[in-house]
């Protein structure tokens, strides 16, 4: 399954196909990116036929970033999702992928599903995952993140993940972006729908700014707020909201890796 022009002409008429016969309005394309040229992903890497040697990255991307537009081509009208962009880190290599139909997802945003619940993202790690929204935003694309905390992480830990999930989406999206949050890897941890996720915050007014290691963004309805660093930091919000606990307030100490959402 090499992403020759073999391959992506048979992906390109599994998908018709599929479509045809579900009823359905488009096709996942699951598992791009450059996963299988890491050490471990796979017993052997892929060689490329045309230079013998293990594919580097920008050709290995480049023609997966083909067959997403051939099965685009095939499919004129549907909705043409790749599953590849990794995460921020990776955008640098993975973004043709999001460029070839302007939709894509990335699995491992803010955490490795069966990583450490104690285990965060670095600043830069951060910062980078914000970044790719940005990006993506800027040139209309969408993507679909997705945060896997499929570890023995307590109740009070899956809400900390959770809305610190929430709150650093806002500071990136600009309101086309999509977000899934999953606790758990079973049918009830990947259809659970949250109050959380209902939050009625509105369209960003401004770009996310930082101060005293807090980011901040501003809402139609609200404020966004996350600290990802490694110690409390206390903000004042200038007037009343309701945080996402319900409680009234005009000022909150945010904890390492935590944030917050404040609905007027």
């Amino acid at each position: 399954m090499l992403p020759a022009s073999q391959w992506a002409s048979t992906v390109a008429t599994l998908c018709k196909n599929a479509v045809a016969s579900s009823k359905y309005d488009g096709c996942f394309l699951d598992t791009l990116g450059i996963a299988p040229l890491s050490p471990g992903y796979v017993t052997s890497p892929p060689v490329n036929p045309s230079t013998h040697q293990v594919f580097t990255k920008q050709t290995w991307i480049a023609d997966q970033s083909n067959t997403i537009t051939a099965t685009k081509s095939a499919n004129s009208g549907e909705l043409i999702m790749a599953n590849g962009l990794h995460d921020g880190t990776y955008f640098q290599y993975t973004e043709p992928l999001l460029g070839a139909d302007g939709t894509a997802m990335a699995e491992t945003w803010l955490r490795v599903s069966t990583g450490p619940e104690s285990r965060f993202p670095s600043l830069s790690e951060w910062q980078e995952d914000v970044s790719m929204l940005v990006t993506a935003g800027a040139k209309n694309e969408v993507i679909g993140v997705v945060t896997k905390l499929w570890s023995k992480a307590t109740a009070a830990q899956i809400t900390q993940w959770h809305i610190f999930m929430i709150a650093t989406f806002l500071m990136g999206t600009n309101g086309t972006s999509l977000y899934c949050f999953t606790a758990s890897h079973t049918v009830a941890g990947l259809s659970e729908d949250s109050p959380l996720d209902h939050t009625a915050i509105g369209m960003p007014t401004a770009a996310m700014t930082q101060k005293s290691g807090v980011y901040m963004r501003t809402f139609t309805n609200g404020i966004a707020a996350v600290n990802p660093g490694t110690g409390s930091v206390t903000i004042q919000l200038g007037g009343s909201y309701i945080n996402l606990a319900g409680k009234v307030v005009t000022s909150e100490t945010l904890p390492a890796h935590s944030g917050d959402v404040f609905i007027k």
